[in-house]
């Protein structure tokens, strides 16, 4: 704990300062990082966005079509989309817009350029993934969480990313607007098509039309009212979030409304909400399709959208049947004979997960603190000995490997003496597999750091904990591969191997070349000193200004990461474990079930230690570190590719 918090009572709430994650900074340095290295991208996303405002709204909306043929053009859409009077809807009430002023008739197609060029991307993007989400459920399954948080979060949390990696006006506020307007479209395209009668689907394919025809002629006529739904839902939102783009100078009419609101200005307020209501209207209209019976106004129709943004009812599909798909497999035996691999696995991880429990209570360092000397100096001579449990021993790995160790030895037990566990165990033995990794995994990344005192050495505690975790790992491998599955192999495809080696990258850039220290302490004190010692007598106001400019030149931003020779040395431990994850991720391409399986099970495994060390070291450092010095966003990258191995990996043991 904080050395300035040690005084704080547990159950005060003071106290849960002296745990404060530094999810902010982690933040920050990915921001720095990507701004400095991937610029060129950031460019070239924004790029198309740009040249399309500037396209429409600069050129064709203010500069090269007078307001006549604006209103022209607006009615000969309203006409060829719904009928005549929305048509001449449409038309007056831009006819009002303009009205109003000239300024706003101005501020009025800088609006309406803005939502055209959002709708269209989304559009351009949203109907394609509609198609694959309804034609592959496993994308589907994936992309849905995704648009759930494009919904779910708040369109002011969205201005925080697009300001701090594409700036401020227009451009990014139509990025902004991306995010949130693209999953309804997305959302009702998918519905759409998986809602086209399956009898229908299937005559096609009898009369011999291939897929994509299928998909052209029969999938998405059918399926036109659910997409111009989405579409009208996308303008709408679309529309929503005018008023908040304006607070990073995004431009049209939302920019009055925002002048009036921090002035209290009613004339401009008025006339700009004016704006935006007659606008909002002949969008609505002209985006209806004509077969609807829905009449309802703008503020009824935004209001249905934002309840109902969460999934519909999607029917029942192939393969989406999970229920049914349980009920109708055969009961599994309540408690199999125990066989004589099975047993050994079981004995394996009792006492090599025994071991590793005691380890954590016996000695782990001498006269040094291995991980706080990285924070404090003072305990790189710190004489004694430190356990696994001590801040200055192995705080959080010897925390989490006894957790761990406890967990195996309980899996163990249970398996020899209690008989309806054991079908648990002979069906993932993978459990004490993985939990062999995890401890051998913990046991590496504490012998890889550096010690930083001269005097220090281990302790037997690490080396009971590396001997458990061996015994527990061989015991595994031993349960493991006697498993025998007589379900049909589903083999690795090209998709889940091409993610598989993204997701390598990412763990290896991170682990290896990212922070896992971050100092920005500051050297402020000394140098005030310092400088008060040798001006005596001088102008104070002066000398305050040179102590403040001194103290801002001396504030330190120190980066350790993870390969460099003076730091912990875990980002060795990362990429080995991450190369043994790629490695096992091949043995998916096997037609052996059990194989699979047994695959599945090691990178379920390699996942959980990844994120392991990383849950780790973000825990022990924030235990004994100060404010000024946490630990990099390396640590909290680590974590999140870690878990998504580990989910890879328990899918891999699922689908075998």
């Amino acid at each position: 704990m904080k050395s300035n918090l040690v005084a704080t009572s547990f159950w005060d709430n003071d106290n849960l300062d002296a745990w404060e994650i530094p999810f902010g900074l982690w933040i920050e340095e990915i921001v720095f990082w990507l701004t400095t290295h991937v610029k060129g991208l950031l460019d070239a996303v924004k790029w198309p966005v740009d040249k399309l405002l500037e396209l429409i709204i600069d050129n064709l909306l203010q500069e090269w079509l007078p307001w006549p043929v604006v209103l022209l053009l607006f009615f000969l859409l309203g006409l060829a989309t719904r009928n005549f009077l929305v048509g001449l809807g449409s038309a007056a009430g831009l006819l009002i817009c303009g009205l109003l002023g000239n300024e706003y008739w101005d501020l009025t197609m800088e609006t309406l350029g803005m939502i055209i060029v959002a709708v269209l991307i989304c559009t351009v993007i949203g109907i394609p993934l509609g198609i694959l989400a309804a034609r592959i459920d496993s994308f589907w399954s994936r992309l849905r969480p995704v648009l759930d948080g494009m919904q779910v979060i708040h369109p002011f949390v969205y201005l925080l990313p697009i300001i701090f990696l594409f700036g401020v006006r227009r451009t990014p506020g139509v990025l902004a607007t991306l995010v949130f307007s693209l999953p309804p479209i997305v959302r009702l395209t998918n519905l759409g098509i998986r809602q086209v009668p399956a009898d229908v689907v299937e005559a096609a394919r009898a009369f011999g039309a291939t897929e994509p025809r299928i998909l052209r002629e029969v999938q998405m006529p059918l399926a036109r009212p659910a997409i111009m739904a989405g579409l009208n839902q996308t303008l709408l939102l679309s529309l929503s979030m005018v008023g908040i783009v304006a607070i990073i100078a995004g431009g049209g009419l939302g920019k009055p409304i925002l002048t009036a609101l921090n002035t209290a200005d009613i004339p401009i307020g008025a006339s700009a909400g004016a704006g935006l209501y007659f606008v909002g209207v002949l969008l609505d209209r002209i985006s209806q399709p004509e077969e609807s019976d829905d009449r309802r106004g703008l503020l009824a129709r935004i209001r249905t959208a934002w309840i109902t943004r969460a999934d519909p009812d999607v029917p029942a599909v192939p393969g989406m049947q999970a229920g049914a798909d349980r009920a109708a497999r055969p009961a599994a035996p309540l408690a199999p004979a125990l066989s004589s691999s099975h047993r050994v696995g079981a004995v394996a991880a009792v006492v090599g997960g025994a071991l590793a429990a005691v380890s954590v209570l016996l000695t782990w360092g001498n006269d040094a603190g291995l991980l706080s000397g990285y924070a404090r100096f003072d305990d790189n001579d710190l004489p004694g000995a430190h356990s696994g449990l001590d801040a200055t021993g192995g705080s959080w790995f010897g925390i989490v490997l006894g957790l761990v160790a406890l967990a195996i030895v309980f899996g163990g037990a249970s398996a020899l003496w209690r008989p309806r566990s054991r079908d648990n165990f002979i069906a993932g033995g993978v459990a004490f597999l993985s939990g062999g990794l995890v401890l051998t995994a913990l046991a590496m990344a504490y012998l890889t750091m550096s010690p930083r005192g001269d005097t220090y050495s281990h302790g037997a505690g690490v080396w009971l904990a590396l001997v458990g975790g061996v015994i527990v790992l061989a015991g595994g491998v031993v349960a493991a591969l006697c498993i025998r599955s007589s379900d049909e192999p589903v083999r690795a495809g090209p998709r889940e191997l091409v993610s598989m080696v993204l997701l390598t990258l990412f763990l290896v850039l991170a682990g290896a070349s990212g922070s896992w220290i971050l100092d920005q302490r500051s050297d402020a004190v000394q140098i005030a000193a310092e400088l008060a010692a040798q001006a005596e007598g001088a102008d104070q106001g002066g000398l305050a200004a040179e102590v403040l400019a001194e103290a801002l030149a001396e504030t330190r931003r120190v980066v350790v990461r993870g390969l460099d020779t003076d730091g912990p040395g875990i980002g060795y431990v990362v990429l080995v474990l991450t190369l043994a994850a790629m490695a096992t991720s091949l043995v998916r391409l096997a037609r052996s079930p059990t194989v699979q399986r047994f695959g599945g099970g090691v990178l379920f495994g390699l996942g959980c230690a990844v994120t392991a060390i990383g849950a780790a070291w973000i825990a022990s450092f924030v235990r004994f570190a100060t404010p000024s010095l946490s630990p990099g966003a390396s640590s909290f990258l680590v974590v999140v590719g870690g878990l998504i191995v580990a989910a890879r990996g328990w899918r891999s043991t699922r689908a075998a």
